[in-house]
């Protein structure tokens, strides 16, 4: 007797099999970069486009399967405390040297004390997406801090470059006027958004949760994305 597989599970084994093929791809792709500049080759930077391309491809698929999970009740939240400022500079040099390749600096700004409840590894996969994405909307700098708000802990990107398009814009009381659906025009599918919405909905405390807030302007005159935990 044949077993039936639903067809979710079988595109969720899917997705997790490419996952860590793009994930030896982007290693690989390292070594290659190394190499290249060691002897001077004038194609690294478009090694680091691909690197680019690679690494947001690799995490809309982690995104996939993390909803995949929710939607299935699988998806467990881990909630330890931990040092912000080593999440924070964690996320910083994995994309130092992709964003030095197109002359974007990037700073962390964050109080070494600071320590808070909440699942490391959800919110690094967050932070790491609209890192990535600064890539190819920053002009010169990047910037990541946190601070103590009103009884949230808040992690905040921003950069300097044109600001969010009026579409993906939220306001700091969690009123998202966001249009969900896919842009042809840009490659948006929106995905990003509905997995930070859904993460940061999932730390919850005192019966406050978490929210995220897209705004433009902060202290760089561009886009600021900002991710608050109770």
């Amino acid at each position: 007797m044949t077993v039936k597989m639903d067809f979710s599970d079988i595109l969720a084994s899917t997705l997790h099999d490419t996952k860590n093929s793009l994930g030896l791809l982007f290693n690989n792709l390292e070594d290659i970069i190394a190499n290249c500049r060691e002897q001077n080759c004038p194609s690294h930077v478009e090694f680091y486009n691909l690197q680019y391309e690679i690494k947001r491809l690799n995490n809309s698929l982690i995104r996939l399967l993390s909803l995949y999970k929710a939607e299935k009740s699988q998806l467990a939240i881990n909630i330890d405390y931990h040092s912000i400022r080593d999440i924070l500079e964690d996320v910083s040099i994995q994309h130092e040297a992709l964003l030095n390749a197109r002359g974007i600096k990037i700073e962390t700004d964050c109080d070494p004390a600071l320590f808070w409840a909440l699942d490391r590894s959800l919110i690094a996969g967050v932070l790491d997406n609209v890192i990535n994405n600064s890539f190819r909307y920053t002009k010169e700098k990047v910037k990541i801090s946190s601070s103590v708000e009103s009884g949230y802990l808040v992690m905040r990107i921003e950069d300097d470059g044109a600001g969010y398009p009026p579409s993906m814009l939220f306001n700091e009381k969690n009123n998202p006027k966001f249009k969900k659906g896919i842009d042809f025009q840009t490659g948006s599918t929106g995905l990003g958004i509905y997995f930070s919405e859904m993460v940061s909905a999932m730390h919850v405390k005192n019966e406050k949760n978490g929210f995220i807030s897209i705004v433009n302007g902060g202290t760089l005159n561009g886009g600021v994305f900002s991710i608050y935990i109770p």
